[in-house]
């Protein structure tokens, strides 16, 4: 996983972390924002028979949300209610 991602040639502001947990690996793709707004990431979770990619909600990217982390694609946190 980590030789594809760096094999894609990302722009270096894009910071990228790779987790495995028993079958499964976690990805986050994130930029660093002002500390205010949003953050801009993507999570992945790749599995036997399965890909998913999401953006997690905005509450969850704001600064402190700890919704941008690795272990958020592996173990989403529940929707923001």
């Amino acid at each position: 996983m980590r030789r594809t991602l760096a094999a894609l040639d990302l722009d270096p502001a894009i910071r990228t972390e790779v987790q495995a947990d028993g079958g499964r690996v976690g990805v986050l793709l994130t930029v660093e924002g002002n500390g205010f707004d949003a953050q801009d990431c993507v999570l992945a979770r790749v599995g036997p028979g399965a890909t998913e990619v999401w953006v997690p909600p905005r509450i969850q990217r704001m600064p402190g949300e700890g919704g941008r982390t690795v272990g958020n694609a592996l173990d989403p946190k529940p929707p923001p209610h």
